[in-house]
């Protein structure tokens, strides 16, 4: 999956989620040059062989015991350049910060956030954010009367996430609808919001796919002087640990 020069990719620092609603869309977020994504999904599925079963039918079989368990990876190939990079650690009403840094400035400063832990908020990258164009929503309909057709380059444009489409989330309708009519506890199970199949034009705040950076690895070469190369694979998790430094 190629991306375009305008940047479409970003990483979220974790600080992003203390901003008051509204905030720029850049600030605590760092945009990246990526020229090809690669997204893996590698399910686990338990199999168990059936002994014995070839004696009465003439053939092997094999029980898979499907336990929704897969690890979910994303690859990152690009470049780093003069980038605008806008922070703001909220420490006070002056901490906000808009600067231009080297491509070599940027790579130390993801390798030092990489190499950092979940209890530092303003180092710690806790979420990448991949737009992509899309035609339907989450109910399986046409964004507009014109989106079947139009090219991709003016359609709208929706997160990338493992999220369903609520179209295809019956069972959770099944469940919600029984337990409403039997214990009347309404939205016992979650659907997907709909913010992560909505124009993101259209939303506040951009869905992303939460987890953390397992290596970022960059090159200097010669030929380009100006740019720093790079490959990062960000883990699709759930980070447990809290931070126990800003609850003290």
């Amino acid at each position: 999956m190629a991306a375009t020069a305008d940047f479409k990719v970003f990483l979220e620092l974790q600080r992003r989620n203390e901003l008051n609603a509204g905030r720029a869309r850049a600030v605590n977020r760092i945009p990246l040059f990526v020229t090809e994504v690669d997204i893996s999904t590698a399910k686990t599925v338990p199999t168990v062989p059936v002994p014995f079963i070839a004696m009465a039918k003439g053939f092997s079989e094999t029980f898979a015991f499907d336990m929704g368990i897969a690890t979910k990876t994303v690859s990152l190939t690009g470049v780093l350049l003069n980038q605008t990079i806008s922070k703001d650690s909220l420490e006070n009403d002056s901490s906000a910060k808009e600067v231009v840094m080297t491509p070599f400035e940027l790579a130390q400063l993801i390798h030092s956030y990489v190499d950092s832990s979940q209890a530092q908020d303003d180092q710690f990258i806790n979420k990448l954010i991949i737009l992509i164009p899309s035609r339907v929503d989450t109910n399986l309909n046409y964004h507009t009367a014109s989106s079947e057709d139009d090219d991709m380059s003016v359609l709208p444009l929706i997160p990338f996430t493992f999220q369903n489409r609520r179209y295809d989330e019956r069972f959770k309708r099944i469940i919600n609808d029984k337990a409403e009519s039997e214990i009347g506890v309404e939205n016992l199970v979650q659907e997907t919001p709909v913010e992560f199949f909505t124009d993101v034009s259209n939303i506040d705040e951009l869905p992303g796919m939460l987890g953390f950076i397992r290596s970022f690895n960059t090159g200097l070469s010669g030929e380009q002087p100006n740019t720093v190369n790079f490959t990062l694979e960000f883990e699709i998790a759930t980070v447990l640990a809290e931070n126990p430094i800003n609850n003290l």
